[in-house]
């Protein structure tokens, strides 16, 4: 989506960023969930700081040499923030820690745009939850996604 909002028509996709680097901005943007293996989901990984600390690393990784990307990465992680933040948590604590680390402060839109993804697998409805709740994801985001695409395109 990051990729979508920031592209240009041309060779380059995105500010200046290729291809594969479109391709590395989907993958930060599913990095914060990377903390349910540490059993802290939506703390601080969910976080406009963490955000901020991801795109430090990516430009201290490309030597100073890409701060488009360094924003980019920084604004793919941000989309993650705000998409758990509108979500359906079902998990205590509610929301998510978006303002850390200046706040551990969880944060919860109470908006219930996206459904909570169940991990409880022994439950009978698992699959179908998940299913449902990942085809709803894409039937919200497909065509903004669609549409900055077009418009890209025609500009």
């Amino acid at each position: 989506m990051v990729g979508l909002i920031l592209a240009r028509r041309g060779r380059r996709a995105a500010w200046g960023l290729g291809l594969g680097q479109l391709g590395v901005l989907a993958v930060v943007a599913c990095l914060p969930d990377l903390d349910f293996l540490w059993g802290r989901h939506n703390m601080e990984t969910h976080s406009l700081g963490a955000a901020v600390l991801a795109g430090l690393v990516s430009l201290a990784w490309t030597r100073g040499g890409n701060p488009r990307l360094a924003l980019a990465v920084t604004l793919a992680w941000s989309t993650h923030v705000l998409f758990d933040w509108l979500g359906s948590d079902d998990t205590p604590p509610l929301g998510v820690m978006a303002l850390w680390p200046i706040t551990s402060t969880f944060y919860f839109a109470d908006a219930f745009v996206f459904e909570a993804i169940s991990r409880r697998y022994w439950l009978p409805n698992f699959v179908s939850h998940n299913l449902y709740a990942v085809v709803k994801e894409v039937v919200l985001l497909a065509p903004v996604a669609a549409v900055l695409f077009y418009l890209r395109r025609r500009s």
